[in-house]
């Protein structure tokens, strides 16, 4: 069973099929905002979906050496602990097939409307199509291998939010001009939110400077935090990733190119191999030919 199950999975006829069926599922969840009237038909293909996704990850934790190992996260290569891909996709397909399922019994549920709008994030299988390609699959390494960067630029951006939050509430008295809301944290964080996407930003610090004279120290407040947040650090992000990604890109060509090296001086070896092999062939062809000579003159 499991061999059979393994072959199925690695198929291309297999890995085709389900292809087509999350692009599918993804085009009628969209026909399906056209046409709220025909629920009853939208139900009944969303069941058949359901039954074929779960019908899919079953036969795919089955395909495996252990049903636990389909949802093993970390491997480890080279002595170090990595990211295991095939199980993160794994729990992602997963995940979603038990919202999925889940959904199907929302009449036994207090708030069903909830169960309603989970089972539409099966739309995010769309992203398992990354996985039919090279390319995207390229695409998707580079994304992945930026992802802390962007992590730290978004602890950079909190810790500017969070700095002037804190001196805007004292610096504004805790008070509220126009869409300037400094009344407390949370909304001076949305304020300054507003702010670094440059929406109205100078409508809000004019707002705010008129309670005070239209006071440089006002305005200086409002421009320093656009400059650090909109103008440095966006372009200092944007300048980041970029030499990141070039520096990836030239670390995979120095990798190929050790690999294409590695795999050429392994070529040379075994071509010398060969060629060493076909002479000592020769050599004893030649001593057999000589020994067949002796042996025929010997009897003449």
């Amino acid at each position: 069973m499991n061999l059979f199950t393994q072959q199925t999975v690695s198929s291309k006829r297999f890995q085709t099929i389900v292809s087509i069926a999350i692009i599918l599922c993804s085009i009628v969840l969209g026909v399906e905002t056209f046409y709220p009237e025909h629920r009853v038909l939208f139900d009944v293909l969303d069941f058949a979906f359901t039954l074929f996704f779960l019908g899919e990850i079953v036969i795919r934790i089955f395909s495996e050496k252990t049903p636990l190992h389909f949802f093993r996260l970390l491997s480890v290569r080279h002595k170090k602990v990595h990211v295991d891909e095939d199980g993160f996709w794994n729990w992602f397909d997963f995940l979603i097939v038990v919202v999925s399922v889940t959904s199907l019994f929302q009449h036994l549920f207090e708030h069903p409307e909830f169960l309603v709008v989970s089972r539409l994030f099966r739309v995010l299988r769309v992203l398992r199509l990354l996985e039919i390609s090279s390319e995207l699959k390229a695409v998707e390494h580079k994304i992945v291998s930026i992802i802390p960067t962007i992590f730290s630029f978004a602890l950079l951006l909190g810790i500017l939010l969070y700095i002037y939050s804190i001196v805007g509430i004292y610096l504004f008295g805790h008070h509220q001009y126009q869409s300037a809301d400094f009344t407390s944290l949370g909304h001076a964080f949305i304020t300054l939110f507003q702010l670094m996407t440059l929406d109205g930003w100078s409508d809000m610090m004019y707002a705010a400077s008129k309670s005070y004279n239209d006071s440089w120290l006002i305005k200086g407040y409002f421009i320093s935090f656009v400059i650090l947040t909109a103008i440095v650090s966006f372009n200092v992000f944007v300048a980041v990733l970029t030499s990141q990604v070039h520096e990836k890109f030239i670390s995979d060509q120095k990798t190929n190119r050790s690999k294409l090296s590695e795999l050429q001086g392994e070529i040379q070896e075994t071509e010398q191999e060969v060629q060493a092999g076909f002479q000592e062939v020769m050599r004893e062809l030649k001593l057999l030919r000589a020994e067949v000579a002796r042996l025929r003159a010997g009897d003449s």
